[in-house]
């Protein structure tokens, strides 16, 4: 983490204790949250990023105290005073100081500055691995901070050695842990539609597709056809277009990435 953090509006040094131990995110790990990256000093996809912090916001009954201009002029300052060019930004906020435990009062909004973290090259030229899991998170189109069953998962990622764990419901592909998935069949990309978070890369990626002139739907996935793609890629803002190769303990197509993963993903880094 950076040096300096935004804090209900003003500049401070992140260590400094800010959040009151009664806030309802400790307690009851209630708050909304987003996250973005900055290219060069500049912010990528601002403003589809805090229309989707505000509708996380809106459906918890939260609302946040600063507009997105300050907002954007507060990501100008921690810039400058964090003396780097790219970072990867994380939003929260909370419901606040509680009395009982179950209502909100004051919003508390921060901004994190933390380390670019990039995936290595050889994930994106020779794929990666998933795991599955039967789950469906509460109140999924909702960035809130409840990542309970993905921080128990973490350890059984590690040990099957997975990028990510899919979540699947009653025979359907929903979303990974942080993360959306594509499937690709005749050349054509499928992703799910419902009970997930559409994600801003998502987005993006259904957008690099028209613009290319591939073919996009967003329907219910079966893992019948999951396991019969041609080819299988998450997308999310710090993996970008991420091809996965093997599911579980079957492997996609002929276990290489594939070309229409390949041509989304060089247009998805020409974008940034």
């Amino acid at each position: 983490m950076y040096p300096y953090c935004f804090f209900n509006g003003k500049i401070v040094k992140s260590d400094q204790p800010l959040i009151k131990v009664n806030d309802i995110a400790i307690l009851r790990g209630y708050a909304a949250f987003d996250f973005m990256r900055i290219y060069g000093g500049k912010p990528f996809q601002f403003k589809a990023h805090m229309a989707r912090f505000k509708n996380t916001s809106k459906a918890m009954g939260l609302k946040n105290p600063f507009s997105d201009r300050q907002i954007e002029e507060a990501l100008k300052q921690l810039v400058l005073k964090n003396k780097d060019k790219s970072y990867q930004v994380r939003f929260i906020l909370t419901g606040g100081e509680t009395v009982d435990g179950l209502f909100p009062s004051v919003p508390v909004f921060y901004i994190l500055f933390e380390k670019m973290s990039d995936y290595p090259d050889v994930f994106y030229t020779e794929g990666c691995k998933l795991i599955t899991h039967e789950h469906r998170r509460l109140l999924p189109e909702a960035k809130n901070s409840n990542y309970m069953q993905a921080v128990l998962l973490q350890n059984k990622r590690v040990k099957e050695k997975a990028i990510e764990v899919l979540y699947t419901s009653n025979g359907l592909v929903l979303e990974a842990t942080t993360s959306n998935i594509f499937i690709v069949k005749d050349k054509i990309i499928y992703t799910a539609p419902h009970n997930i978070l559409k994600g801003i890369t998502r987005k993006l990626t259904l957008d690099l597709a028209k613009k290319n002139k591939i073919q996009a739907i967003e329907k219910e996935i079966t893992l019948e056809e999951l396991k019969n793609a041609d080819e299988v890629f998450l997308t999310a803002t710090n993996k970008k277009i991420l091809p996965i190769v093997q599911i579980d303990s079957y492997k996609i197509e002929d276990g290489n990435v594939g070309e229409v993963t390949k041509e989304l993903l060089e247009a998805y880094n020409k974008l940034i």
